[in-house]
């Protein structure tokens, strides 16, 4: 991070969808799911209004890569979807390796709504948790 001061950041986890979001802070390096987007129209509308309701400082953005570390199709998808985050928010991006974070979401998705009994699936729950783990990563490598 460039400084010490208290910053709120923001992750994301793109897809040609939704796009889940993640929010958390550099004092407590702890995130929590934010939304879920839809990956349309009206998506920088809605982007902008979180970015100034948490007052974002810097975005991380998950980068989805093969098991093996090689770019895929949708790896030059995000990388091209960063570049017009940078242009329209003028905030820094930084990127974190997002394998396995979607399975992950399933999964602690899953085991929660057993625990709830709750039997409905819901997309954009795993969207946010997927970007939650992508932030909570980021932080942690910060550690």
């Amino acid at each position: 991070m460039p400084d010490s001061k208290h910053q709120f950041i923001l992750g994301l986890d793109f897809g040609q969808k939704r796009i889940g979001l993640a929010v958390g802070q550099t004092l407590t390096r702890i995130a929590n799911p934010l939304v879920t987007i839809k990956n349309d129209g009206a998506f920088w509308q809605q982007l902008n209004q979180q970015i100034e309701e948490w007052n974002i400082n810097q975005i991380v953005i998950g980068l989805p890569l093969t098991m093996s570390g090689e770019e895929q199709e949708i790896t030059r998808q995000v990388k091209n979807f960063s570049t017009k985050i940078k242009h329209k928010t003028l905030l820094p991006v930084h990127f974190i390796d997002e394998r396995l974070t979607s399975f992950t979401a399933e999964r602690q998705f899953k085991d929660s709504r057993q625990a709830n009994l709750s039997k409905a699936k819901d997309k954009k729950k795993i969207d946010a948790i997927a970007a939650q783990i992508i932030l909570q990563s980021w932080f942690d490598q910060l550690a």
